[in-house]
């Protein structure tokens, strides 16, 4: 297995597409808060714990299926996770928690040229998820993979603040943190977003690492402080990128996008299955529906409830594959959440 994907739109070769099995709301704790409701009251979340219902999960990997079977028929190599038990408890000195899911392989795996990096996350549930890929980092590293893991964050309830998140992370510089959709890569080029999933120490430890390799790692600050970039920063093709402008402006758009065609978009269509999770309590935003995937600088692959956006990328030259994502609000996942690019036809160029 090779391991090259040095932005989020060569062509497509080979991908892993995550499973719903056993997918649930883990122990509500400050790490869990921060992640996926820190708008809340923990008072109002911690009764959600438990599996999501049989109904839910069937349907959810009922329509990941659909992603693979489309990726496939485009001719992509399809990975999928084992499946594990995330109601099993685990501890460490500091906390106990059960684990969460293994709907998002985007989260916790890092590809670049020849090299993987697992991310130090700042959810405590998500510690061991990537025991679900392990077959996959065999077959990488036999085949001269480079596979690294930043080391694991201790996570104390002191890492996280509640206090003060308007418009500030609820995540604390206490120990490098970040997750991989923190990170937009657009080859030599890195952009590292500040926010409750990644923060300052983490940023640097991803400069140590990959600033001697010939990357340039970018801070994106003040954008959206909540969790990953990829529904507020979409490069789509050399040049061209699309911005939620609920959370991106001129005075606020990276430079590195100085030169690029922007799309500012936030017209997305709330599907009302996915509306809210669990007690009408959703753990991410309703612009989830602007998560999309590239197959390649022509190709995206949309949510097929998503027709307001469907009709803009096809006004700008896409060819559009629309598939049924019922439950990415739910479940806190949209396409390029749900799955992880392995291998993408092109080398590391500078598009800046």
């Amino acid at each position: 297995m090779k391991i090259s994907t040095n932005n989020h739109w060569d062509p497509l070769e080979e991908i892993v597409v995550g499973i719903a099995d056993h997918a649930r709301v883990p122990t509500v704790d400050a790490s869990t808060m921060n992640m996926s409701y820190t708008n809340y009251d923990i008072e109002d979340v911690k009764p959600l714990e438990g599996a999501y219902p049989k109904w839910l999960i069937d349907e959810a990997n009922e329509d990941l299926q659909g992603v693979a079977d489309t990726l496939t028929s485009l001719g992509v190599k399809v990975h999928r996770p084992k499946a594990l038990d995330h109601s099993v408890k685990y501890s460490t000195p500091e906390w106990e928690t059960t684990g969460w899911y293994t709907w998002c392989p985007r989260d916790l795996l890092l590809p670049l040229n020849n090299l993987m990096i697992e991310t130090p996350s700042a959810c405590r549930s998500r510690l061991f998820e990537t025991r679900a890929y392990h077959d996959i980092y065999l077959e990488a590293v036999r085949d001269g993979v480079e596979w690294i893991a930043a080391p694991k964050p201790i996570l104390p309830d002191e890492s996280f603040q509640f206090e003060d998140i308007n418009g500030k992370p609820s995540l604390r510089n206490l120990e490098p943190i970040f997750d991989a959709p923190n990170c937009v890569r657009l080859g030599k080029d890195i952009l590292f977003q500040i926010s409750n999933t990644g923060n300052h120490l983490g940023m640097q430890w991803l400069k140590n690492t990959l600033e001697p390799r010939g990357y340039r790692i970018h801070a994106a600050e003040h954008i959206y402080s909540f969790a990953h970039m990829d529904s507020t920063i979409v490069p789509l093709a050399p040049g061209k990128v699309l911005l939620n402008s609920t959370r991106v402006n001129p005075d606020n758009c990276p430079k590195v996008f100085e030169k690029w065609d922007k799309i500012y978009f936030e017209d997305v269509n709330v599907n009302p299955a996915t509306d809210s999770g669990p007690g009408s309590i959703s753990p991410c935003s309703p612009y989830i529906g602007m998560n999309i995937l590239s197959v390649d600088p022509t190709t995206v692959i949309v949510g097929d409830d998503q027709t307001n956006l469907i009709r803009v990328l096809e006004k700008q030259g896409f060819t559009v594959a629309p598939v049924k994502m019922r439950h990415a609000q739910t479940l806190s996942g949209g396409l390029h959440c749900t799955t992880l690019d392995l291998r993408r036809r092109g080398g590391l160029e500078d598009y800046t």
